[in-house]
C-alpha cells in the first residue's frame, strides 16, 4: 500500500474557506468527486487496489467529512461545488487528469464541463446521474422520473417548514413538534422513492429523535438541508447543450434499478456526448459501488487503464 499525504490537506478556497481533500497513491493523478451523504473515506476500499498506479484527490464537499463546518455562500450548490472543485484544480495544479463523479459528484463534473470544458480532463467517468435534472416536455427523466412532481412538492413543504426555523443549527435543535413533522415529511418522501407504503412507520421512527436524524441522514446542518432542497427543486440545470462540445472519453455506470434516475436517462448522455461507453449495472441501484463493488472494481480498472 502506498500512501502520500498532501502538505496541505485543506485547501484554501475563494471565499476564505478550506476545504478537505484526501490524497492517496502517487502516479497520475484522479480526482474523485463523492456524492451527497458521502465523504472522501468512502472511496477508499475501491481506490486502495490502485494506489501504486495513480494518485487520487479525494475532497471532502462542503457539510461533509472534515469539511462538515464548510458552509454554502450562495444559494447554487453546484455553482459552489463547481467553483470549489475550480479551486482544488488551481490548488494542486491538475493536468491531464482522470475525473471520477457519482451522483452529485457527477452534477458537478458536468457543471464543470458547461463553465469551463474538460480540456484538462483526459477521460471522465459518471455513475448514476442524469444530464437534466428538471422534467421538461422533451425529457421525462430528471430525478425521480415519473414521481417528480409528487416528490417536489413534498420536498418543498420540508423546505418551508424548514425555512422557519433557519437561525437553528441542527436538524436534531428542532423542536419537537417541527422534527416530528419534518420525519413525517421525510418518511412520505421516502415511502415514494422506494414505492413500499407498508414501511412509513418504519421510516418515521428511525427519523423522529434527535439520535435517530444524526444517525440515518446525510445531511443534518439546517443551512446545508435548506441549500440543497432549494438547489434541487427550484434550480433546473441541464446539462446536455454543452455535452454536445464535448470530445472528452465519457464512461456512463448506470445502476438499472436505480430510484432516482431512470436507466435511460443516463444512458442518453450517448445522444448528446459523442465519446461515450455505457456500462450497466444490473442488481445496482442508485451506487453501484456499494450494490455491485466486485464489478465496480473491475470496471473502474478498465476505466483507468483505458485512458492511462
Amino acid at each position: 500500500m502506498v500512501y502520500e499525504k498532501h502538505p496541505m490537506p485543506f485547501i484554501p478556497l475563494r471565499d476564505g474557506q478550506q476545504l478537505y481533500v484526501r490524497t492517496l497513491g502517487r502516479g497520475k493523478p484522479v480526482l474523485m468527486l463523492a456524492g451527497l451523504g458521502m465523504h472522501s473515506g468512502h472511496w477508499l476500499p475501491f481506490v486502495l487496489p490502485f494506489a501504486h498506479r495513480y494518485k487520487f484527490y479525494m475532497p471532502d464537499f462542503r457539510g461533509a467529512g472534515r469539511s462538515s463546518d464548510v458552509r454554502f455562500n450562495q444559494a447554487d450548490v453546484f455553482q459552489n461545488h463547481y467553483e470549489d472543485v475550480v479551486d482544488i484544480i488551481k490548488y494542486l495544479g491538475l493536468s491531464h487528469y482522470l475525473l471520477v463523479g457519482i451522483s452529485l459528484g457527477g452534477t458537478t463534473a458536468l457543471h464543470l464541463q458547461r463553465e469551463q470544458g474538460f480540456a484538462d480532463v483526459k477521460a471522465y467517468l459518471h455513475i448514476d446521474q442524469t444530464p437534466c435534472i428538471a422534467n421538461q416536455d422533451d425529457w421525462p427523466f430528471g430525478l425521480f422520473g415519473d414521481k417528480q412532481r409528487l416528490i417536489f412538492a413534498q420536498i418543498k413543504q420540508l423546505a418551508q417548514l424548514l425555512d422557519q426555523y433557519a437561525d437553528y443549527a441542527q436538524l436534531s435543535d428542532l423542536p419537537k413538534a417541527a422534527r416530528q413533522q419534518a420525519a413525517s415529511t421525510l418518511a412520505d418522501i421516502l415511502v415514494l422513492i422506494s414505492n413500499k407504503p407498508v414501511l412509513k412507520p418504519l421510516f418515521r421512527w428511525l427519523l423522529v429523535s434527535p439520535k435517530q436524524l444524526a444517525k440515518h441522514l446525510p445531511l443534518t446542518q439546517i443551512a446545508d438541508c435548506r441549500a440543497y432542497l432549494h438547489a434541487y427543486t427550484q434550480l433546473s440545470h441541464d446539462y446536455r447543450d454543452s455535452l454536445r462540445q464535448c470530445q472528452t472519453p465519457i464512461t456512463v455506470m448506470v445502476g438499472m434499478n436505480s430510484p432516482l434516475y431512470h436507466p435511460e436517462g443516463q444512458m442518453r448522455i450517448a445522444d448528446y456526448a459523442p465519446q461515450v461507453k455505457i456500462r450497466k449495472f444490473y442488481r445496482s441501484g442508485h451506487v453501484p459501488l456499494a450494490d455491485e463493488p466486485l464489478k465496480f472494481v473491475r470496471e473502474f480498472k478498465r476505466f483507468l487503464s483505458q485512458h492511462t
